[in-house]
């Protein structure tokens, strides 16, 4: 847009307060004169209503400042795409010879060697693309040196440009490729018999006849019905096709598939390595499945066995628990390998899942105060409802027995969930054992002890917790050796006036007055080391715990080779003297 200033019109207009008057005087010494209409024509750039002067003033001080402050801005951001509504447009450039009078940098045109070249730097296409169509693109064009494509893949929607030179490591690309071109080689002979028949039928008539000939790229057509593949994981997968050290922005279950699809062997044994070695809150439920779908017992393993020591302690604080399958919360709180500080925990975990399951548009882990008010506020007995009756089973596998502290179950007997007939079992179980001295009703150990569990991160050199089990006080200990990779694990009986066990403990919990005890335990030790877990068994014990320093402590269970982190799970029981 153009703006003609005319004399008369500005004699005509009358004086306004906090108006700038410029005046415009030519130069009578400079080897070039530009007109002074020339000068007065301004032109808009962009949608800012910005003007821009096509001649140098050295008065314009204030667009001076504005060109090199977006400069200097450009400068410090190299990535960043340009877009310019002028590509002519004038830049600033220091330089302090043509002008030493003025501090002011001078204009210079665009077009100069050493400004194409910067501004070509700045229009570059970036590494990181967000469009997965473009990134491939980028690349193949790159490897390729812009050379013609042989084919064109037609999938999801996208026109694929590949090259048949990096077709060999996908094994269905290079079938569709290899069918496709013996189809047009079988055309291209159809139509040379039919033309060489016609011509020489005509050739007595004086009629020409023109050879067809069936060229430019193939065209393969790739139908996806896994609605897992999208286009982020296509792109990466063809991508590695031209670079190897491609990397994707997930290893998941979209690349998995892809790579199946394609018939890509190698990258599917990469990704399959990469999501066993990156198993986390975030993913463990989305591996399970995929391994599930792909019957990969490896990495279906490898969730199980994260899932067993994390279920508790990590994904119980992770809004992904909504995706953990039934069946899979089921194996695994049956598991003897599954790891929580205790009991109460694992009860914890089953309550804030199921309140998953029921609002499952929550987007947010709820606090535990809004799930024990969710579940208190019904009148039937959830467990007793139709909807209800499919997960008993979940809650058949904890161990409540285990859970004596009072305010947790006051809560039991709060939240409606649990039937009355199996709450008072669980607190006539309670009264029975403390009146007969702690002794517990017994007939499998491995499912009915009572765990208690601990964590040595990579700073801890000795880790203990105190319990009161029935009346009886003990103090759990794990302790490394002095600078060498050995740790020894004990237990050791408590007085209930002992300064190890908190005042509060001593008040308000029972404490019996037995001079011995018998005890049954199990000491499991589980550790990462050469990319995997490993698990230490002490193997049931069965030992009486007296008062006397003789007979207070366990004898030590020494694992060496331990590094840190260590999962350290103590399982007691009273048998009957």
């Amino acid at each position: 847009m153009h703006i003609q200033w005319s004399p008369s019109f500005g004699r005509n207009m009358t004086f306004r307060p906090h108006t700038r008057s410029v005046m415009i005087t030519s130069q009578q010494n400079t080897t070039q004169n530009v007109s002074a209409r020339s000068l007065c024509q301004r032109t808009q750039a962009g949608h800012t209503n910005r003007w821009q002067l096509p001649g140098a003033l050295g008065s314009d001080l204030l667009g001076q400042a504005q060109i090199q402050r977006a400069e200097e801005f450009a400068n410090k951001s190299p990535e960043r795409r340009i877009k310019s509504a002028d590509p002519m447009a004038l830049h600033w450039h220091e330089d302090a010879t043509s002008c030493p009078q003025s501090p002011l940098p001078r204009l210079v045109h665009p077009l100069s060697a050493s400004r194409r070249t910067r501004l070509c730097k700045d229009v570059t296409w970036s590494s990181k693309l967000q469009n997965p169509e473009e990134r491939f693109y980028v690349l193949s064009r790159k490897v390729t040196r812009n050379s013609n494509p042989d084919a064109v893949l037609e999938c999801l929607g996208v026109r694929w440009e590949l090259h048949f030179a990096f077709l060999s490591s996908s094994d269905t690309l290079f079938e569709l490729y290899t069918s496709s071109k013996r189809q047009r080689d079988v055309q291209l002979q159809e139509r040379a018999v039919k033309a060489s028949r016609a011509s020489s039928s005509a050739h007595g008539k004086g009629l020409v006849y023109r050879n067809w000939h069936l060229s430019g790229p193939l065209t393969l057509r790739l139908p996806v019905k896994d609605a897992s593949i999208n286009k982020e994981a296509l792109s990466f997968a063809l991508r590695i096709l031209y670079d190897p050290e491609e990397c994707p922005d997930e290893w998941g279950e979209a690349v998995l598939s892809t790579a199946a699809l394609l018939g890509m062997s190698n990258l599917f044994q990469k990704c399959l390595k990469k999501m066993m070695a990156d198993i986390s809150s975030s993913n463990v439920c989305s591996f399970h499945q995929a391994a599930c779908k792909f019957k990969e017992t490896f990495l279906q393993r490898a969730c199980e066995s994260w899932l067993e020591l994390f279920l508790v302690t990590e994904l119980s604080s992770h809004i992904k628990l909504k995706d953990l399958p039934f069946d899979l919360l089921l194996k695994t709180l049956r598991s003897p390998r599954l790891f929580a500080p205790n009991e109460y925990e694992v009860l914890r975990v089953v309550l804030y899942w199921l309140y998953l399951q029921l609002n499952p548009l929550r987007q947010t882990l709820p606090a535990h105060s809004a799930v024990i008010t969710f579940f208190s506020r019904e009148t039937a007995v959830f467990l007793e409802l139709p909807q209800g009756q499919k997960y008993i089973t979940a809650f058949q596998a904890l161990r409540m027995h285990g859970i004596t502290e009072w305010q947790h179950l006051q809560e039991l007997k709060n939240i409606r969930v649990l039937p009355e007939s199996w709450l008072l079992n669980i607190l006539s179980n309670h009264y029975h054992t403390l009146y007969s001295g702690g002794d517990m009703v017994v007939t499998d150990f491995s499912k009915q002890a009572i765990r208690f569990g601990m964590m040595l991160n990579q700073e801890q050199e000795c880790c203990t917790q105190t319990i009161n089990l029935y009346g009886f006080y003990f103090i759990l200990q794990a302790s490394k050796m002095g600078e060498s990779d050995t740790y020894i694990f004990s237990i050791e009986r408590l007085r209930h006036w002992d300064p190890a066990v908190p005042q509060s403990s001593a008040v308000s919990h029972p404490y019996c007055m037995r001079a011995d005890r018998s005890v049954r335990f199990h000491i499991t030790v589980q550790s990462y080391a050469n990319g995997e877990w490993q698990e230490h068994s002490s193997g049931p014990v069965n030992q009486h715990f007296g008062l006397c320093k003789r007979l207070c402590r366990s004898k030590p269970f020494q694992i060496e080779g331990l590094s840190p982190p260590i999962l350290v799970t103590f399982a007691l029981a009273f048998p009957f003297c």
